[in-house]
């Protein structure tokens, strides 16, 4: 798919809805084999071309981007993916971007990339739009200063795992993903909630901060889905 600032209706204007409008879908699918990602961009590709629209589908390592109407909606954008195995389709983390003028398909991509960083796993597409503090990811200076947060934070969670072989990163994702709620992350982890606070306490400790603070802990989730570290298992 061109990514090219220059006249991008005149690449990507046969994609556009009736209102003139596309939407972008980000697929992100760092955990698969290369076998597996070309079965995704061959599903992809077949549903697109079936429903009679133009296809506008770029591939970079293990990310796809695709240019839809406007009009697709995150059911519509489930089922351009449901032909896939679940055990790939599991794997995808997926996400649309909010309806924009052929002219900000760029602004477009972003979105359904911040999107599909914030997704879990699982047959789920996640909206632009239902990302509390969306617009913030996508500034370009904002993203810079959470990412040197993350640098920071969460990349000394990271050093101490691949140190000393833990798995407190994916740990400190499901505390932050269940809101701080200890009962409901050890649950998710399927771990005892006691285990569950030894590791916080370490995290803690790692980070000289106190993970009980909402303030912190939102600080925390903007830096992870800005710094897209992968998710790993969490024995």
């Amino acid at each position: 798919m061109p990514t090219d600032a220059v006249a991008p209706h005149v690449y990507f204007a046969a994609a556009a809805g009736i209102d003139g409008s596309v939407r972008v879908l980000g697929v992100h699918a760092g955990g698969l084999s290369a076998a597996d990602l070309a079965l995704v961009r061959t599903v992809l590709t077949h549903e697109i071309e079936s429903s009679g629209r133009p296809l506008f589908l770029y591939e970079n390592a293990s990310r796809i981007t695709a240019l839809l109407s406007g009009d697709i909606d995150v059911e519509g954008c489930r089922e351009l993916l449901a032909d896939l195995p679940p055990a790939i389709r599991s794997q995808l983390r997926v996400g649309l971007s909010a309806a924009q003028p052929v002219a900000e398909v760029a602004n477009a991509s972003r979105q359904a990339h911040v999107a599909a960083a914030a997704a879990s796993g699982g047959t789920a597409v996640l909206d632009f739009g239902e990302i509390a503090g969306g617009e913030l990811l996508v500034s370009t200076p904002c993203r810079e200063v959470l990412r040197v947060v993350g640098e920071s934070t969460l990349g000394r969670v990271d050093d101490y795992d691949r140190v000393n072989r833990t798995a407190l990163l994916p740990t400190l994702r499901a505390l932050l993903e269940a809101n701080g709620h200890i009962e409901s992350a050890a649950a998710v982890l399927g771990i005892h909630r006691h285990t569950l606070r030894a590791r916080v306490t370490r995290i803690e400790r790692i980070l000289e901060c106190s993970l009980t603070s909402a303030c912190v802990r939102a600080e925390l989730v903007l830096a992870l889905i800005v710094c897209e570290y992968p998710r790993r298992p969490a024995p």
